[in-house]
């Protein structure tokens, strides 16, 4: 004979969930754990995408903000003095350095001991203080300055005799004109 299966329970979830099958019953709780856990994933990246859209507002208001004193700061004109002074340092950077130190360098002896080089810009002139020991270094080293293609002029401006120790030192200051082609 046939099994035959009589419920008169009433209709309820209790009910259900009592004849439902274990895999089913395990599989609808996974199911729930995984929609929670979607549910919790889903508010923390709304969450972060609110907080880009307030940084991107942020960054937008400060764009505007500093292309706002932008114009403001080239609508106004600039003194003449502060001009030319900010044209004197661009001058100054824009100086070959690269080419008159590697023609100093060069023509520099061994003997010769370089004190300071001074360049003028606006004159292309490279004021340079050396020592020697003698007066044929002096001589020998401007000579040397002249056979180099960056100078067009190299001038003896001062020199003087210097007692230091025992010895006596001949100190010089030259000015050498460069070609401005080469800046």
């Amino acid at each position: 004979m046939k099994r035959l299966h009589i419920d008169l329970a009433p209709l309820s979830a209790r009910r259900q969930l009592y004849r439902s099958h274990p895999l089913a019953r395990c599989i609808a709780l996974a199911a729930l754990v995984a929609c929670v856990l979607a549910g919790m994933r889903a508010h923390k990246l709304f969450g972060r995408l609110d907080a880009l859209e307030r940084e991107q507002e942020h960054i937008a208001s400060r764009a505007a903000q500093a292309a706002r004193s932008r114009a403001n700061v080239a609508s106004r004109p600039i003194d003449a003095k502060q001009g030319a002074a900010v044209n004197a340092a661009v001058a100054r950077l824009n100086l070959p350095w690269d080419d008159i130190l590697d023609a100093v360098e060069a023509a520099t002896p061994a003997k010769v001991a370089l004190l300071s080089i001074t360049p003028d810009a606006g004159r292309a002139l490279l004021r340079i203080e050396a020592e020697g020991s003698n007066s044929d270094e002096m001589i020998g080293y401007l000579k040397a300055l002249e056979q180099q293609p960056l100078f067009e002029r190299v001038d003896l401006v001062r020199h003087e005799l210097a007692k230091d120790h025992m010895d006596g030192v001949i100190r010089f200051q030259i000015e050498a004109q460069w070609r401005r082609s080469a800046s």
